[in-house]
């Protein structure tokens, strides 16, 4: 289950790099989606920057990131 929100904007709290997608400190992404891959065992989180480009945080199962050290809502 996704901690996000469809439609919402979330800024960056801290810069980190992922499977696909490199995040930096300060961006506002907007939620669009979640995509799980029962081949690889992951869920990826689908946003858009404000050019807007799809950005994606993959996840794998068992892995339990903090999503708020990471993300917060903004609107």
């Amino acid at each position: 289950m996704s901690r996000f929100e469809v439609g919402k904007c979330y800024r960056v709290k801290k810069s980190f790099t992922a499977l696909r997608d490199k995040f930096e400190t300060g961006e506002l992404l907007t939620y669009k989606e979640s995509a799980y891959s029962r081949y690889d065992g992951i869920t990826g989180h689908i946003f858009r920057d404000e050019t807007p480009s799809t950005r994606v945080w993959d996840i794998y199962d068992g892995d339990t990131p903090d999503f708020g050290d990471l993300f917060e809502e903004v609107r």
